[in-house]
């Protein structure tokens, strides 16, 4: 259940956002929680910032799990859409994944079970 901002400069077009969004969220799946589709929320926000300069900054809150090797994967997949999308290089693009217990993610009042891979 990753929560995913992923902040772009201010005027960056909708369709160019949405592009984004969707292609961000195939990546989650292909990479991170192949499992899951409901739960995950990715958002895509302008904000006052230039490439290189602050943007693309994208944060991912997510239950501990996640081998090293998926989250290196969902973070080149994310590269590659914004560098397909935007043209941004690897070297603009920070990255933060933020583990939050199961117990700190809720969805309609009731709090998350623990992740598990999809095989398990």
């Amino acid at each position: 259940m990753p929560v995913i901002r992923v902040e772009v400069p201010t005027g960056t077009p909708a369709e160019t956002q949405k592009t984004i969004r969707s292609a961000v969220k195939a990546a989650v799946l292909r990479t991170l929680a192949p499992k899951e589709t409901k739960y995950d929320y990715v958002a895509v926000r302008e904000v006052t910032a230039e490439i290189g300069d602050g943007v693309p900054l994208v944060e991912i809150d997510l239950r501990p799990g996640r081998e090293p090797a998926r989250k290196q994967a969902l973070a080149d997949a994310i590269a590659e859409v914004l560098d397909d999308a935007m043209g941004v290089e690897r070297a603009d693009i920070y990255i933060v994944f933020r583990e939050n217990p199961a117990e700190n993610h809720y969805c309609g009042g009731t709090p998350l079970p623990p992740w598990v891979p999809a095989d398990a």
